[in-house]
């Protein structure tokens, strides 16, 4: 049986629930372009697909990634796609041709999540090998590598104005960090579980 996902536009009621059809395994990740025209899932089946959110078809098919796709995220302007895979690598595809742009190599150990900065400069990542790492968009460099955590980074997010990135671990904690040092300024504990999600 294929795997599927929902979506919806909640802010049109006219608009009916789809289900996008295509992936061949389980979707472990899914984001919405700014504009609300496409949906780019993630999936066990080691491919990123884009979705028309009107018609509910498969526009684009990327293809490349050895392992499975647990995270995507999009840059602001809408252009580049970023994924994290089981392989290690974070590629960065061109939202238009689907044609991969870069592969960013450093993680030793799965790639977990992945998140883009409201300036579209960095790409900021978690992973099994118990690190956030910050990579340059433009070179591709990881130019900052955070270590704190015990366990697998599970989650990762960063602040409207850029300056803090936020994780979330199987530790079970959350930690902020400065973007310019990347020293750990603020540990959240609380959760007796994994944080899977900032």
């Amino acid at each position: 049986r294929e795997a599927d996902f929902r979506g919806a536009d909640v802010t049109d009621v006219k608009w009916p629930r789809k289900r996008m059809r295509g992936h061949t395994s389980a979707v472990y990740a899914v984001a919405v372009t700014s504009d609300g025209q496409h949906i780019v899932s993630g999936s066990w089946d080691e491919t990123v697909r884009v979705w028309s959110m009107a018609s509910g078809e498969e526009v684009r098919r990327l293809e490349g990634h050895t392992f499975t796709v647990s995270a995507v995220a999009l840059t602001p302007d809408g252009q580049h796609i970023v994924s994290g895979s089981g392989d290690k690598t974070i590629r960065v595809w061109s939202m238009a041709s689907g044609e991969e742009v870069r592969r960013l190599k450093g993680h030793t150990r799965e790639v977990l999540a992945v998140a883009v900065t409201l300036d579209g400069q960095h790409i900021v990542s978690g992973s099994d090998d118990k690190t956030v790492r910050v990579w340059s968009m433009a070179s591709g460099e990881n130019v900052r590598r955070l270590r704190g955590h015990t366990t697998e980074v599970a989650a990762v997010a960063v602040t409207p104005d850029d300056q803090h990135i936020v994780s979330g671990s199987s530790d079970k904690t959350v930690r902020v960090w400065s973007m310019l040092s990347g020293e750990e300024v603020r540990r959240l504990e609380g959760h007796t579980g994994w944080v899977r999600a900032v």
